[in-house]
């Protein structure tokens, strides 16, 4: 197995990996719901991302090679924000840039909550149809995601399993595809998490406090798919301006669905370069 397995202050461990160009700007992947490190292929083996960044992915509990707990305070927004700093420190990076995918982007303000905002702790936040903390998911979320994710969430294996071949097929706008290969490999690392996982992940408690303190302070690049079955785009981006528009750069991306990165790493992947040198100018 490539990466390693990083202890968490609560034992929990968590796999990550790192690659590209130690010494450039330290940016830190994170997927979302049902995800895993595999989500990010067309990123970690881009050779100008490789070469421009040190770029380091890592899966949340429950998800992927991470330990699955089971019990509700494993899955607490503290520990999210420890087993981030955790594999920071193992990768001895301070102060990164997060690429966050959907669920992903609500470990920024627990990394806020957890660890303050004098410093803030995060360089920028870019966010790939990412939610900025899971309260508001209910604000602009479609009525299909809520459906889809009552069934992900079933103690029945036969309609979870199911549900999930159904929400991973969404990932992608209509027309576009997941390859037989990836799609594999993105069931296959869903397919064995327990019911605490599914559970747990969505319905842990957040302060957005924080976050909001520094919403003109943390520079935020959204990305976000102009057909984008789970999430309503044009409250999308009401929600994010209301909230940061002051330091808030939205770019919507025409014929992309929940998952941009993937269907169209070619427009994104020079996107998150962009940003990343912009964040770190005056040091690299």
């Amino acid at each position: 197995m490539s990466g390693q397995l990083i202890t968490s202050p609560d034992g929990t461990r968590i796999w990550a990996d790192a690659t590209g160009t130690p010494g450039k700007p330290p940016v830190v992947f994170i997927h979302g719901f049902l995800g895993s490190g595999l989500n990010w292929i067309k990123q970690f083996n881009d050779k100008l991302l490789l070469d421009k960044l040190y770029m380091i992915k890592y899966e949340t509990r429950g998800h992927g090679r991470s330990d699955q707990p089971e019990s509700e305070d494993a899955y607490a927004s503290a520990k999210h924000a420890e087993d981030f700093q955790a594999v920071c420190a193992a990768f001895d990076v301070t102060k990164p840039v997060i690429v966050s995918w959907s669920l992903g982007g609500v470990v920024v303000p627990e990394i806020l909550s957890r660890y303050g905002t004098h410093p803030v702790p995060v360089a920028g936040h870019v966010m790939l149809n990412a939610l900025p903390w899971i309260s508001m998911s209910r604000e602009i979320a479609k009525p299909y995601n809520a459906t889809i994710i009552s069934s992900i969430r079933s103690p029945h294996t036969t309609e979870f399993h199911n549900a999930l071949k159904e929400f991973i097929g969404a990932f992608v706008a209509p027309g576009n595809s997941v390859s037989f290969e990836d799609q594999c490999a993105w069931i296959g690392s869903a397919a064995g998490m327990n019911i605490a996982a599914r559970t747990f992940s969505l319905s842990r408690e957040q302060d957005e406090t924080a976050l909001l303190s520094v919403a003109n302070e943390l520079p935020i690049l959204c990305i976000q798919g102009t057909e984008d079955v789970l999430v309503d785009v044009e409250k999308h981006e009401e929600f994010m301006k209301k909230h940061f528009g002051n330091n808030l750069d939205y770019r919507r991306l025409p014929g992309a669905g929940h998952a941009p990165f993937y269907e169209f790493p070619e427009v994104v992947n020079p996107m998150i370069i962009h940003f990343a040198e912009r964040m770190y100018d005056s040091a690299y």
